[in-house]
């Protein structure tokens, strides 16, 4: 142990020479506990620096929170004809992304989890080549499962990702609000084989107290096909949407999928539109074939083609085509493209 011991006696008869002598070297003492500070600030930055790495290196605990990591680097060259029939041809990005997921157990029969996904794009040579797709939080137990952030819309998860089963387009009759968006709440539950989703949206930047989207969704196995039924309500635009999609297997590598939707405008003089998609999918080892057809009434009709190869589980190629016949002046628009996905 070291004694530090400090003389604070006065001497009235302390001469003159004495002081200016304590003068003159004071600089030096103060260069010296200068020198002691930087020493002592190494230090305390190395004790730091020591702490925070053995942090990272420890071993984890027994219960840690267990991370994971997806994503994927998708890429297409595709010859699209645009809304006045000129053909362009074009490689492009084609919905490349990275995510991390996370789930903790916070007691018994209760778990947290969180994802956070971004869209990257690898055209994009800028500063901001990221986007966010999803980031949502929440915690499940035996009462159901409640999430907030940004996610996918469980009309879209009900009833019109059934029809949408190709690689490339697909999926244009749909009427829906969106496929996914942020400010949005949801509670899932399951209660005898049914699955409830429940999803609101509160943007405060609509200027409107309250909630602004309310969406319902059930999903049900009966027999051997999946059938889901879902409503949008939006408030602010006073528009509402129905659905009811159906999946059914006809054998253990074809399905038959179905989807029909409405927009119904509430208040506004506007004419409700109505949409059906059939898609048709086979399976022949690592190789998957999709047809379709979707139609809105008086409106679009489209016909849809995809294949997709597996080369490896995380490699794969894949092509598509789809021709737009569209009504009145409109111009009808064909698109082909083949691309390539490498998924972790």
């Amino acid at each position: 142990m070291v004694a530090f011991v400090i003389n604070m006696s006065y001497n009235p008869e302390r001469s003159l020479g004495q002081w200016s002598h304590f003068n003159h070297n004071r600089s030096g003492e103060n260069k010296s506990m200068k020198m002691t500070k930087k020493k002592i600030a190494l230090g305390v930055a190395i004790i730091v620096a020591a702490w925070a790495m053995w942090s990272v290196l420890k071993p984890a605990p027994a219960e840690a929170a267990e991370i994971t990591m997806n994503g994927s680097v998708n890429y297409r060259i595709g010859n699209d004809e645009n809304a006045s029939g000129k053909e362009i041809l074009k490689a492009e990005d084609n919905g490349s992304s990275i995510g991390v997921s996370i789930t903790d157990d916070i007691t018994d029969g209760i778990r947290g989890f969180a994802h956070v996904e971004v869209s990257v794009d690898t055209d994009d040579s800028g500063s901001s080549p990221f986007d966010s797709k999803l980031a949502y939080a929440g915690v499940e137990g035996s009462v159901g499962k409640v999430q907030a952030g940004r996610m996918d819309s469980v009309f879209k998860g009900a009833v019109t990702s059934k029809t949408d089963v190709f690689p490339e387009y697909g999926a244009g009759a749909s009427q829906k609000l969106y496929s996914r968006d942020s400010h949005l709440v949801q509670y899932s539950t399951s209660l005898a084989g049914i699955n409830f989703d429940t999803q609101i949206k509160v943007d405060g930047s609509t200027g409107k107290d309250g909630v602004d989207v309310f969406e319902t969704a059930a999903t049900m196995p009966i027999g051997g096909a999946n059938i889901g039924v879902a409503m949008t309500d939006d408030k602010v635009n006073e528009v509402k949407y129905y659905g009811v999609g159906v999946t059914v297997p006809l054998s253990a590598n074809t399905n038959v999928n179905f989807a029909h939707t409405e927009k119904d405008f509430v208040a506004a003089a506007s004419t409700d539109v109505t949409a059906n998609e059939i898609t048709v999918d086979h399976t022949i080892d690592a190789t998957t074939f999709a047809v379709g057809y979707g139609e809105i009434e008086n409106g679009t009709k489209y016909t849809t083609a995809g294949v997709s190869h597996s080369v490896t589980e995380s490699f794969s190629v894949y092509a598509g085509y789809e021709f737009a016949d569209k009504t009145g002046a409109s111009v009808d628009t064909t698109g082909m493209s083949a691309g390539l996905k490498f998924k972790f």
